[in-house]
């Protein structure tokens, strides 16, 4: 089990970096939790007078808390983040989510901001996001801190069944059944918010996809053709390695 969490937090630590270098995250804000496996407890990015930003996280800035939001460890001078009770609420109403990503990307709270919606409009050219956003992409209606249980269980229960909702005027919040694919689908459904807003600044509304491309979407799927969270996430992994260039040897095999 030691074993496991630390694996838990080393990608986690990825994610957090990964988030950051795409400007999915901000310079201090924004929080990887990732469901301790077999537990009703969470890892949490903590912050420390050593530790403030996702972009230079370590493993070591992940910590334990139960799901009532209380240490599971000795923290010494590290703090637990308000917005735990955001995954802790989610982790207790959806067992199969084990990672929950908030943050404020910039596209999704002027998105929020104006009520532009994020819709599925590119098809190909994105479908982790362009799945995400055909099940719906709800907005929280509150700009708050969600730093209490009951706000956490009204986030959680807007998102339902759903992977991506977005907060007014505050961020997001995307989960996933593991780090790589929370982490995908945080990336690509700000590249999506990208597009709804620079779309919405033209003033033309953006044509519905025919649900046959989602049927051919599904076929391909099926057929093995389908580029997952992992694959992409290792591309995401060479760039963090190469300093956040985007390097065309790089190399997927």
């Amino acid at each position: 089990m030691a074993e496991a969490i630390e694996e838990l937090k080393h990608k986690a630590s990825m994610s957090h970096r990964m988030l950051a270098m795409t400007g999915s995250m901000n310079d201090t804000t924004g929080h990887v939790f990732v469901r301790v496996p077999g537990s009703d407890e969470l890892l949490a990015r903590c912050r420390s007078p050593r530790d403030w930003s996702p972009r230079y996280v370590e493993p070591g800035a992940m910590h334990r808390a139960d799901f009532a939001g209380r240490p599971a460890e000795e923290l010494g001078d590290w703090v637990l983040p308000p917005e735990r009770f955001i995954a802790s609420e989610v982790f207790k109403a959806r067992p199969e989510v084990n990672c929950v990503i908030h943050a404020h990307p910039p596209a999704q709270v002027l998105c929020s901001n104006v009520d532009v919606p994020l819709q599925p409009i590119v098809c190909a050219q994105n479908w982790v996001s362009t799945l995400l956003a055909a099940k719906g992409v709800p907005v929280y209606p509150r700009s708050l801190l969600i730093h209490a249980p009951e706000l956490g269980r009204t986030v959680a229960a807007i998102l339902g069944k759903r992977d991506a909702m977005l907060l007014k005027h505050h961020g997001n919040v995307v989960v996933g059944r593991t780090i790589e694919e929370a982490t995908v689908r945080c990336i690509q459904i700000e590249n999506l918010a990208r597009l709804c807003w620079q779309i919405a600044l033209t003033g033309a509304t953006p044509p519905t996809i025919p649900f046959a491309d989602f049927e051919d979407r599904a076929a391909s799927m099926a057929s093995g053709l389908e580029i997952g969270g992992e694959r992409q996430w290792r591309y995401y992994e060479q760039m963090l390695e190469r300093g956040g260039r985007v390097d065309a040897t790089i190399d997927f095999d």
